[in-house]
């Protein structure tokens, strides 16, 4: 067996699961990707910042040539320069950010944040069958049930098609509430913001950490450099994800305000994250991406929205496959009648060259069109 062969050597020494018909890819810009066999592939799958950006390229060669990578003993200009940039970025009183390598390791150091605020309380809630991450805690609310019967934190999720009833199940049982703004599957105005400043003002009565999951809508997602903007509210502590590292450097963060993080850490709590190389040097991507998202990324996605809208808009009427279909800014979904129409969907996208997720939904009957968040708008169309 040659190395020549990386599906091969993958599935035979690997731990994880390889599809056997994903492309081996030797090139990557914006949505653009190359395979090792000379087939063109568009990325909708990622929902990352987009894989060559000059800025955040230059960034972060530069920075390898200086020190590259350090344990989080060692301090960096890098660093600092990126919790600034995100003090800047997010609002008041969100002012302290903990940097680690991935959004489902920043949603578990939310979470164990939670605990630590609440030892004596069990339970977080969420809305079934979205994507929580990998971890055991997040893969445990997607599921809405755990595999492991003794979590510090037990799932309470209320289901995929009546995620407004999440409002009613918040009490003082619980340690955090984690949503997101938006999901494939689930609107942005789907909860309106009344509902909103509603959950808002119920987990402040009952002293529940309100967690806002932002890993997929922000950098400007959904058309607002945070969705943040568009709810009206401020949590506890907001998740974002892979598309800070640009699709270059896994990066992950946390941001909270300093009288929640020090109610908990100030005293050396022992349930403190821990992530050996997060905020290593190479963070110096984080400085370039926000630079990027503050410019003129928002309004790219609302116009990725738009094409969206215009050539997919008269799918439900003329398509039976197809139930829904929804743009917000660049995050856009369709749901098909069944599960084996999505599939049939994914798979059609797949022989076009066309990289999505595999179904996503408690029902897998949602296909997500995730591109890059830099993907040229030509490609979008």
């Amino acid at each position: 067996m040659s190395a020549r062969d990386p599906r091969a050597v993958v599935r035979r020494h690997s731990i994880g699961t390889v599809d056997p018909h994903a492309p081996v890819i030797t090139f990557m810009a914006g949505a653009r990707m190359e395979a090792a066999d000379g087939s063109h592939w568009f990325d909708a799958s990622t929902g990352g910042f987009g894989s060559g950006h000059p800025d955040v390229t230059t960034a972060i060669v530069k920075q390898a040539g200086r020190v590259a990578l350090s344990s989080r003993i060692l301090l960096s200009r890098p660093l600092a320069e990126a919790v600034k940039a995100l003090d800047a970025f997010c609002p008041d009183p969100l002012t302290v950010s903990y940097l680690c390598n991935s959004g489902a390791e920043a949603l578990d150091s939310a979470l164990k944040l939670a605990k630590g605020t609440h030892p004596g309380r069990s339970g977080v809630l969420g809305i079934a069958g979205e994507n929580f991450g990998t971890l055991t805690h997040g893969q445990s609310l997607t599921a809405g049930s755990t595999p492991v019967p003794l979590l510090p934190l037990m799932p309470v999720t209320v289901p995929a098609d009546r995620p407004a009833s999440l409002l009613e199940q918040v009490d003082a049982s619980l340690a955090a509430v984690v949503i997101a703004p938006a999901a494939p599957g689930r609107r942005l105005n789907r909860l309106s913001p009344q509902w909103w400043r509603a959950l808002r003002d119920r987990c402040t009565q009952h002293d529940v950490l309100l967690i806002l999951d932002e890993r997929l809508t922000a950098p400007a997602r959904l058309g607002w450099d945070l969705a943040t903007q568009a709810l009206g509210i401020v949590p506890d502590a907001l998740i974002l994800g892979e598309a800070l590292g640009a699709d270059a450097v896994p990066i992950g963060v946390m941001v909270s305000s300093r009288e929640v993080y020090d109610r908990v850490y100030a005293g050396h709590n022992p349930s403190l994250h821990g992530s050996t190389f997060g905020a290593n040097p190479l963070s110096a991507a984080v400085c370039a991406v926000l630079a990027a998202a503050a410019g003129a990324l928002a309004d790219r996605q609302r116009q990725a929205q738009q094409s969206a809208t215009r050539i997919l808009g008269d799918l439900v009427a003329n398509c039976e496959a197809v139930t829904e279909v929804c743009a917000d800014g660049s995050l856009v979904w369709l749901r098909m009648a069944t599960a084996r129409h999505a599939q049939d969907l994914t798979a059609g996208l797949a022989a076009a060259r066309v990289l999505v997720r595999p179904p996503l939904g408690p029902d897998g009957d949602v296909v997500a069109i995730l591109p890059p968040l830099t993907a040229d708008p030509a490609d979008l169309e």
